[in-house]
């Protein structure tokens, strides 16, 4: 198709080249899953099975999440060089490689250490895979399509996830059921997920379109070196203000444990109280921390001054009603992203310590079954009550129903029902996601299409989205052991409650 490139931002007429969505939409969204939910939910059911404890399990597995919080940090590196489809196609393939490393190292005696950090570099892959994947998505579309589209992608990453927290844990399950030692029965699913993530990547470079309007941006000699070095540099300042703010959180922990402690007969607080010389760690870790952030942000601010990296960051905060967008990207999500880390934790856990005590080839069935029918329907629907009545309509009666299944997992925490009926809370559970969900993606990306850098503001919206759900993963954990199963859903309820206020104060593009 001979045609004259257009800008996408004037005709918004951006289209494949003769493919349909239908041909790569869903196979792509289905493989970022894959990775995503490896990495933040499959590895605690893995790391449960080898003894771990849940604040350990809790904390480590938020913490190896961090790339997809600091990924808004490289997403103008990918906007601005090679093309989106270069930079998706070639983290599929590392993805691939490292998750076949994991699988052979996960029935090694140091499977937890070792693991951990191949977990991480994953991760790493996985959250720039998902810049270049989510670009790919905006410039191959229309804004129509892509509205009408979010039910689908959304469902169709949410049976990604179901296929590794449904299917591979119920496999892995039959294995161990059937005589297969734990790690080597781990080792045997995820091999079998890393084989189909591989073939989907050979489909993927055979259906996904060239669109006319990804193309490399035309900078000056020597401009993509500077990036690359704004980048780091930038990589650097966020790690630093993490272990910055983490040092006081923990600081700020102990020292409420030190004052409330001895009014705590029960020992509930617990979980705020740091192993002996620790305090004295991180007293080293926020002075050392605190000064490499202050001169690294002296670096970055000289090196991002009138830069095109430097220019698609500014876009983003100065734009008009940011206050109130950041506040939903980082509270709309998380009290359910509290129940997504702990849930699998409570099915699991044994009956005296308040779970369900559910075996991993029942979890599986529960998982894949009615958690598969529940977020395809869920998906689909939400997805088209939002491009059909639009989305200042249908934002609110979408947020309610993403929440309201927590108060079905209180229910079962408190009343310890038989495991048939977690059939119909994961079902629910499911279908209030996928249908709550579509909202949410599609403000995301009304907001990263306001101005020219699409890329880089859609990776800083959904980097800041992970940065609520990583912060709200190592919440739970500390919640739970702190309290219970049943001290935790409640929690998880009022939790829920600023992400919804923020929608009185956002502003709606049409």
């Amino acid at each position: 198709m001979n045609t004259t490139p257009v800008e996408p931002e004037e005709t918004n007429q951006i289209k494949p080249l003769g493919r349909s969505p239908w041909a790569y939409v869903p196979l792509l969204y289905f493989m970022q899953a894959v990775p995503v939910t490896l990495v933040q939910e499959v590895s605690a059911i893995v790391y449960k099975d080898l003894g771990v404890q849940n604040v350990d399990i809790t904390r480590w597995t938020s913490l190896i999440a961090l790339p997809w919080t600091i990924k808004l940090l490289w997403g103008p590196l990918v906007d601005l060089n090679y093309t989106k489809r270069q930079w998706m196609l070639g983290m599929q393939a590392l993805i691939a490689l490292s998750l076949g490393f994991i699988a052979f190292f996960v029935a090694t005696p140091q499977a937890f250490t070792i693991t951990l950090g191949l977990l991480f570099i994953t991760a790493i892959f996985s959250a720039t895979c998902d810049i270049a994947t989510d670009g790919f998505y905006l410039l191959s579309l229309d804004k129509d399509s892509q509205a009408a589209f979010v039910g689908i992608q959304s469902t169709f990453y949410r049976l990604g996830r179901l296929f590794c927290i449904g299917l591979l844990v119920w496999f892995e399950g039959r294995l161990n059921k059937s005589g297969v030692s734990t790690g080597m029965a781990w080792l045997i699913a995820i091999g079998g997920g890393v084989t189909i993530y591989s073939l989907g990547r050979i489909v993927v470079a055979y259906t996904a379109p060239c669109p006319e309007a990804d193309v490399r941006a035309n900078l000056a000699p020597g401009e993509n070196y500077k990036n690359a070095l704004r980048t780091f540099t930038v990589v650097l300042l966020a790690v630093a203000a993490y272990f910055t703010l983490s040092a006081i959180v923990r600081l700020t922990a102990q020292g409420l444990w030190a004052t409330l402690g001895y009014a705590d007969p029960n020992g509930r607080l617990k979980g705020w109280m740091l192993p002996p010389g620790a305090p004295l760690a991180e007293l080293v870790q926020l002075s050392l921390c605190f000064f490499a952030s202050a001169a690294l942000f002296i670096a970055t601010k000289k090196l991002m001054a009138k830069s095109e990296m430097g220019n698609a960051f500014n876009t983003f905060f100065r734009q008009p009603g940011i206050a109130a967008i950041l506040a939903l990207i980082l509270f709309y999500r998380f009290g359910e992203a509290m129940v997504s880390k702990m849930a699998p934790l409570f099915l699991k856990d044994s009956l005296q310590n308040g779970g369900m005590a559910v075996a991993n080839d029942q979890l599986g069935v529960i998982n894949g079954i009615s958690g598969v029918v529940g977020i395809v329907l869920g998906g689909i629907v939400g997805g088209l009550l939002v491009s059909r009545r639009g989305l200042r309509k249908s934002f609110w009666f979408v947020a309610v129903a993403m929440h309201a299944p927590n108060l079905l997992y209180l229910w079962a925490a408190v009343s310890k029902p038989p495991i048939w009926t977690l059939y119909g809370v994961a079902f629910i559970d499911q279908f209030g996601y996928g249908f709550g969900f579509a909202g949410y993606m599609v403000y995301l990306m009304r907001v990263s299409q306001r101005s020219q850098y699409r890329t880089a503001h859609y990776a800083i919206a959904t980097g800041l989205g992970a940065l609520c759900i990583m912060t709200a993963g190592i919440f739970s954990g500390i919640v739970q052991a702190n309290w219970g199963y049943v001290g935790f859903f409640t929690t998880v309820i009022f939790a829920s409650i600023p992400g919804l206020l923020t929608l009185l104060w956002i502003p709606i593009d049409e």
